[in-house]
């Protein structure tokens, strides 16, 4: 498991190995489990995953990553990730390709870099690259542009996954006690929309549905009531069923 101190120090010798490189800037979206780990809202995550905006900055972060030359040894020793899973790019499906960095005594570094989207899923559009911010563990890098996504558009993301995955299920629910916006998830909602194929969308906000009412269900077993949530439950059937998706404030 990959744990706060774990990420932010791995990001900071991949830093000090693309300055040896003299690469160019290379932006990152944090996502997922290791987003979560950076906020304190868990403890560890098993992988980090990131989205970066093409694939000239795949190419990028895979030459720093997987370069093996002994003078780019940095302040730790060599970095050196291997690549273990690739996918072929097509615009309907997104890039991405799967890198490790074997560590024997710190355990194994998974990194899942996604290109535009996320496995036919949540595509990164301005307005999630917007919400998005370097937080202070990352500022002083100077190659690697480390950006936390916002807590709702990570809400997004883990609301469009399959059904079986209670990790994300338990990721939604500390994202709900953190607080979370519907009116800013609703407004994402609305552009990914505009830049997902129609079927795929329906599919997708059908998860996004049936997960929701999950949680709604694990609320009420625990005897809680989430008006905001209700009422995004609503909007999303309402979206469903081809009417307007209605806006409101943040959950109270």
């Amino acid at each position: 498991m990959i744990t706060r101190e774990r990420l932010i120090e791995e990001f900071w010798l991949v830093d000090e190995k693309a300055r040896l490189m003299g690469s160019g800037e290379i932006h990152l979206y944090l996502i997922g489990g290791g987003n979560l780990a950076l906020r304190g809202l868990k403890p560890a995550t098993a992988d980090v995953d990131v989205v970066v905006e093409s694939l000239s900055a795949l190419s990028r972060l895979e030459g720093v990553l997987t370069d093996p030359s002994p003078e780019l040894r940095t302040s730790k020793g060599l970095v050196i990730y291997i690549k273990v899973a690739e996918h072929e790019y097509q615009r309907k499906l997104g890039a991405y390709s799967v890198y490790k960095k074997l560590d024997p005594e710190l355990g194994d570094f998974n990194l899942d870099v996604f290109v535009k989207r996320v496995l036919r899923g949540i595509t990164l559009t301005k307005g999630v690259m917007e919400r998005a911010f370097i937080p202070e563990e990352f500022k002083g890098l100077k190659r690697l542009k480390v950006h936390l996504v916002s807590p709702e558009d990570i809400f997004l993301f883990k609301g469009v996954t399959s059904l079986g995955r209670s990790k994300d299920i338990d990721d939604i629910m500390r994202l709900l006690e953190m607080g979370i916006d519907f009116d800013v998830v609703l407004e994402e909602v609305e552009a990914q929309k505009k830049v997902i194929e129609s079927e795929r969308f329906e599919y997708l906000m059908g998860l996004f549905l049936e997960k929701m009412r999950g949680v709604r269900a694990i609320l009420k077993e625990r005897g809680l009531r989430s008006s905001g949530l209700d009422k995004f439950i609503n909007s999303l059937e309402e979206l469903l069923s081809g009417s307007e998706v209605r806006g409101y404030g943040p959950d109270t």
